[in-house]
């Protein structure tokens, strides 16, 4: 039987990882905590990441030294 296609929005997106990561991804998804496919679980790490990313606060420039400007 057909797995039921997935109500969550999204676009579909190709990624390269390493055989180490995608064995992981594989073995989380057998757990079904982060999702049912390494695919799945592998977006939701990457959704994670991406959320960080967002909330932390940005590092911002130093401000140009004056140093010898008299």
């Amino acid at each position: 039987m057909a797995r039921p296609k997935s109500l969550s929005p999204g676009i579909r997106f190709e990624v390269t990882l390493s055989e180490q990561s995608t064995e992981m991804l594989k073995e989380l998804a057998t757990r079904g905590i982060y999702g049912r496919t390494a695919a799945e679980v592998g977006g939701r790490f990457i959704e994670q990441a991406l959320q960080a990313f967002v909330d932390t606060p940005k590092l911002v420039p130093a401000r140009s030294s004056t140093v010898g400007r008299g």
